[in-house]
């Protein structure tokens, strides 16, 4: 009896515990829902953020919690005519809208709240890019001759040809700058002077291989003409001057030599002009290339630039052979004004001078590149107006806002577009200004300079 006692006992014990189990798992809450960070915290409003649209406010204007990491390239891509949010974007906004329904207290705080969500993080970038832009005309080359009455009208040669040392030595500094980019700015000036009125060729040489033993073959032999002898066209000529760096050995008699087999194929004599800043490295014997050269005619000029002694001393023989002349330039400046005051022609061709200045087709296409950053900032405040109308519309379904409430907001985009568009001509307006004063400038500066010419010529007597 009393184990069957014990029995019952202990089986009701048991009943008990388990119901006592299933009345806890019956209490324990469902698993909890996953959720993004920005869900599971309230959101904060910037106070700070300025709502008026100008190019100061911009600058300082953060990218918003949602659209911080989009790029400048995509946000400035103009919109298509149906435009929709990107899609994890658009997954986002109901929970954040309905944080920021809230938090907010009044219209001001939905205002910036919706910025403090989704402004762009790239209007500094495009207000930067459209304040610090410049017209990038070429300033002309108006070389200034010293004039002496007792001198011979020097006219430019019919045919010029131009040899360009581009060996490894010119990528030394000379007064702070490369070598070689103040050769090719000064040989730049050159060619589109003595362009208006001689067919012009540019010869290469130095510039294949490098300075190894190993290369010297390559480098010594490697003479090209990389602008055929022909008529000056600016951009053809800078895009061929722009083609090459300096690399290798000095090739300077083959060099020359190339020049004289080019100038055997001409009908009038040629004038060579040659920018170096050392000595013959291939073997070559550039004086008696030189000599050769000058039997049919055709005269040698000679520039060293930032050379030594020994080098120098072999440019003026290399000069004297050809019937040219030698100049020393110790410095970017001597380079220039060496060019400016002797080689090039004492008159110029006045006649057409005016067109070294911005033509209207040039200015016209510059008028697009100096709108481009305010039409990118456009872009980008057309993105973020189309983010915020979606916000508003999505707040207002919910009924997270009052009809009221969305029409003021609204109208707050409405007018914030409206702001942007404003301030998008403004700021191609003074660009396109500075393209106008740049190039109106360079048309006075060049009538200065014929005005002056023709004093100089009357003086001359010419």
């Amino acid at each position: 009896m009393k184990y069957r006692t014990f029995i019952i006992g202990i089986t009701l014990l048991t009943l008990a515990a388990c119901s006592s189990t299933n009345e806890v798992a019956t209490e324990q809450p469902p698993p909890k829902k996953e959720v993004s960070e920005s869900d599971e915290k309230s959101l904060t409003i910037n106070e700070k953020l300025n709502l008026t649209v100008s190019a100061d406010s911009l600058k300082n204007m953060p990218g918003g919690t949602l659209t911080e990491d989009i790029n400048y390239e995509e946000d400035t891509v103009e919109l298509d005519t149906n435009p929709e949010l990107p899609s994890a974007l658009a997954t986002k906004l109901p929970d954040v809208l309905e944080n920021l329904s809230k938090e907010a207290k009044d219209i001001n705080d939905y205002q910036k709240g919706l910025l403090t969500l989704l402004s762009s993080p790239n209007y500094p970038v495009a207000i930067d890019k459209a304040e610090n832009y410049e017209s990038p005309f070429e300033e002309p080359y108006l070389p200034d001759p010293t004039v002496q009455k007792e001198e011979e009208n020097q006219e430019a040669p019919n045919k010029a040809i131009i040899l360009l040392d581009a060996s490894s030595s010119m990528l030394l500094e000379s007064n702070g700058e490369q070598k070689m980019t103040t050769a090719k700015k000064a040989v730049k000036s050159f060619a589109q002077t003595i362009g208006k009125s001689s067919d012009v060729s540019l010869v290469v040489y130095g510039h294949k291989g490098s300075e190894s033993d190993a290369d010297k073959k390559l480098s010594c032999t490697g003479i090209e003409e990389v602008y055929p002898m022909g008529s000056y066209d600016k951009a053809e000529f800078q895009e061929a001057v722009n083609a090459f760096e300096s690399k290798g050995w000095t090739p300077l008699a083959a060099a020359i030599e190339k020049a004289d087999k080019m100038s055997r194929s001409y009908d009038s004599a040629t004038t060579i002009y040659i920018v170096s800043d050392g000595a013959e490295t291939c073997d070559g014997d550039p004086i008696a290339a030189s000599e050769k050269l000058s039997d049919n005619g055709n005269t040698v000029n000679i520039i060293g630039f930032d050379v030594d002694a020994e080098a120098e001393n072999q440019l003026k023989k290399v000069a004297d052979a050809g019937n040219g002349e030698y100049f020393q330039a110790n410095s970017p400046d001597d380079l220039k004004q060496t060019i400016e005051y002797e080689w090039l022609p004492s008159m110029g061709d006045l006649a057409w001078a005016h067109t070294m200045a911005p033509n209207g087709w040039e200015i016209s296409d510059e008028y697009k590149k100096a709108e481009e950053a305010p039409r990118e900032m456009f872009h980008i405040s057309k993105r973020e107006a189309l983010r915020i109308d979606e916000s508003i519309g999505i707040m207002e379904e919910n009924e997270w806002i009052t009809e009221q409430q969305a029409i003021e907001l609204k109208d707050w985009n409405n007018e914030r577009k409206n702001a942007f568009y404003e301030l998008y001509q403004q700021l191609g307006e003074r660009n396109r200004n500075k393209v106008n004063t740049h190039a109106e400038q360079i048309r006075k500066d060049i009538q200065a300079w014929v005005d002056k010419m023709e004093k100089l010529k009357e003086e001359s007597g010419n």
